[in-house]
């Protein structure tokens, strides 16, 4: 299996501006009734149905019939099947309410090829991989800023945030603490 992804941090109100991005992107978050097996919708952001801390899946609309569930037969629900789909996982990262002197690192990861029953791998089109890197670019464009550790990002604000309150990076570049 093959996969891209972003890791950055962001701070909590960065995500409206992270939402507007995306609207203004055409991505919209995959809304499911885990209970049916094509109970897939497309929605706009800001994201309505959970918490900011929820991970949840995007894609461009040109991609929404390729979406595909599994299902957990153990508790009878379907999730997204993130190796198939053409879909990006978002995890916002962010302090959470049991962890309130650490931010969670963020990411979007998706896989570019995955395996199936009889181990053939099958590589997703160039059109989605092609619309990834250029989300991925135009994301770290418009917030990011590289870090000293290859392969990790801020946002303008999180650097702003970090010098006014004396927060670390933890060395396992996943948190950071304050």
């Amino acid at each position: 299996m093959n996969s891209k992804q972003l890791n950055f941090f962001i701070i909590p109100a960065d995500l409206s501006d992270v939402y507007a991005f995306f609207n203004r992107m055409d991505v919209k978050y995959v809304k499911m009734n885990k209970y049916q097996a094509d109970g897939i919708t497309l929605e706009r952001f800001p994201f309505r149905d959970g918490t900011i801390y929820d991970q949840i899946y995007i894609t461009h609309p040109e991609f929404g019939r390729k979406i595909y569930t599994r299902e957990n037969e153990l508790i009878s629900e379907y999730r997204i099947n993130l190796e198939k789909s053409y879909v990006l996982e978002f995890t916002p990262g962010g302090i959470l309410p049991i962890r309130p002197h650490i931010l969670k690192r963020a990411r979007f990861y998706c896989t570019t090829s995955y395996f199936v029953s009889n181990g053939e791998s099958v590589a997703k089109p160039d059109v989605f991989k092609k619309w990834v890197d250029k989300f991925f670019n135009a994301f770290k464009k418009e917030f990011l800023v590289k870090s000293q550790s290859p392969g990790n990002y801020f946002s303008h604000r999180t650097v702003e945030w970090m010098k006014e309150t004396g927060a670390v990076v933890h060395p396992s570049f996943t948190q950071i603490e304050f």
